[in-house]
Formats: structure tokens, sequence, C-alpha cells
């Protein structure tokens, strides 16, 4: 375990995050709308105060491992076995599982964590400092943390971003291309999607906007204006600038009525929402009741294209 551990390792570490962590244009808000906690150094390593069991520690920054505690700082737990990540691959080890009732960065509080604990004791010695754990990339991404090794801060974003507000907002300002869905305006459209945009369906996996496109071409332009398409919200969440969503939807044309659950990613960028990617499964299909009935339906698109 010590070895994969080394210190040369977190110098790769740090070579990582020097050329791929700082903050992108996207993400630098003013920084009073962030939480920011200064990057300390135990030697040329990247430490943040952590208040953990009561008290302020000293966490190793390493995203390239999992989240650890020091066996000598954290007294208690039982003996079990689990899996640790580190630069060089990921190992079974046995180590103690020690539960925290609150584990806290700055202004972000988790709650009930179980975390494994083993002797990082070498990288103490190593920086001549104490360190009672390291924060590895679950726990960092679970708080939304950037880090910027320029300006030595860790920032994090509002603590409740509200999802459901998101994609109600995503769904207004994404009318126009529900518009040019139902009229079968390709070329309006294809606006709408991202150019690394990839579609999951029951008929295949299309990757490209040239190839999602012929997919709707085929499937569902074809038959505009006389198309209903209709979602319900399941669940939605915020992965940085991107909306994550899962729904249920129903799809009716002139010649099909389908069921289905999907699931949905859009990415805002240049001021506007477009579509990364879609995944949609049919619960059930079924051919249209009526041809005549359906050209007369009133059309409805969602925000989810299937």
């Amino acid at each position: 375990m010590i070895r994969l551990m080394r210190i040369r390792g977190f110098a790769v570490v740090l070579m990582w995050l020097t050329y791929c962590l700082l903050p992108s244009t996207a993400s630098a808000q003013d920084s009073t709308s962030k939480d920011e906690i200064p990057i300390e150094r135990c030697d040329r390593l990247p430490v943040v105060k952590v208040h953990a069991a009561g008290k302020d520690m000293n966490f190793l920054l390493d995203t390239a491992a999992t989240t650890l505690l020091n066996l000598k700082s954290f007294s208690g737990g039982r003996l079990k076995e689990v899996h640790i990540a580190s630069w060089t691959g990921t190992a079974a080890t046995s180590a103690r599982e020690v539960s925290l009732d609150e584990l806290v960065l700055g202004k972000h509080h988790l709650r009930n964590v179980k975390l494994p604990a083993i002797d990082l004791s070498p990288i103490g010695k190593a920086c001549g400092g104490p360190i009672d754990g390291i924060l590895g990339m679950d726990v960092l991404d679970q708080m939304g943390v950037t880090i910027d090794l320029k300006r030595r801060v860790a920032s994090m974003g509002p603590d409740n971003v509200d999802a459901n507000a998101t994609y109600a907002a995503m769904e207004d300002s994404m009318e126009p291309c529900m518009v040019a869905f139902n009229k079968g305006d390709g070329a309006e459209f294809e606006k709408c999607l991202d150019p690394e945009v990839v579609m999951y369906t029951p008929h295949g996996e299309f990757g490209g906007r040239q190839q999602v496109m012929a997919y709707m071409q085929e499937r569902f332009f074809k038959y505009a204006p006389n198309l209903v398409y209709s979602t319900r919200l399941r669940e939605a969440r915020m992965f940085g600038d991107a909306l994550w969503y899962s729904y249920d939807y129903t799809l009716d044309t002139p010649v099909e009525h389908r069921t289905g659950h999907g699931m949905s990613m859009c990415r805002k960028g240049d001021g506007r929402w477009r579509i990364l990617n879609m995944h949609n499964s049919s619960v059930e299909s079924a051919p249209a009741a009526s041809k005549d009935a359906k050209a007369g339906a009133n059309p409805g698109v969602g925000s989810n294209i299937p």
C-alpha cells in the first residue's frame, strides 16, 4: 500500500492539476458567488483545511486518489476490504471504515460520511508536516470543487443549485428548437444540437450532428407537423455547466404510438442551451390507432427528442 502512495505519484498529480484543472472562462465567475478555500503547502504538495471529528485538519488534494483518512488521526471504525484508487491504478486492501457525522470544506458540508482510514504517516514524514487525510476526486466532485493552482484556491459554487429551476429555464430557452422540430425545419433544429451530440435510440446509436439529423429526418421530420410528443420529468441534476435529466415520454405519429423512458443532457455555451446527448428506450410500441385522427391532432413536443 505504501508503494501506491509514493511521493513521485503526487508529483505526477500536481502536473496534471496544473495543466488540466485551471478554471475555464465559463467557470470564471465573480469570486463573491463562490466559496474559496486557500490551498496551503506541505513541502510542494497542495493541502487544504478540512473540519472533521470536531477539529480542523490538513488534507492533501489528490484528484487521482480515493478520499482517505489517516488512521493516526481518526480512531474507531471497523476493519473491511476497500478499493483504493491512486495514480498507479486501483487496488484492494484492508482498511478501517470510519463514520463521520460531518465533513466540512469551506462552507460546504457532507453529513454521515463513511471513509476508509489507513496509515498515511509516510506522506506526512515526506512533506514535513501533519497530513490527516487525502481529499480525492470522489468527494471533490461531490462538492463541485474547482482547483486553481495559479491563484492557490479551491473554489466551489453555491451549495444548493436548483436543477429543476434550471431545467424549466432550459425548456423556455429551447422553445424555438421545439417549434423547429414541429415544423420539420432541419436547418433550424440542427443549431440546437451540440457538435458532439450523441443519440442512443432503439434503432441504433448516432454520433454528431450529421448522423442525428439524418435519423430525425427519417424517423420524424417527414411526419411534421403531425407529431405529438410529451414528457414528464423524473429527475434533474447539474454537472458544471451541463444539465442532466431523466423523464418518461409518449410519442404519437401518424403511424406509431410509443411510450418509454429517457435520459438527456444539455450544455449551455455561447449564451444558449444545446442538446449534448440523448438516450431513449421503448416500453411500449404499437401502430397508430387512426392515421386520420393523428393527422388532425394538435402537435406538442417537449424538450427531449426521441
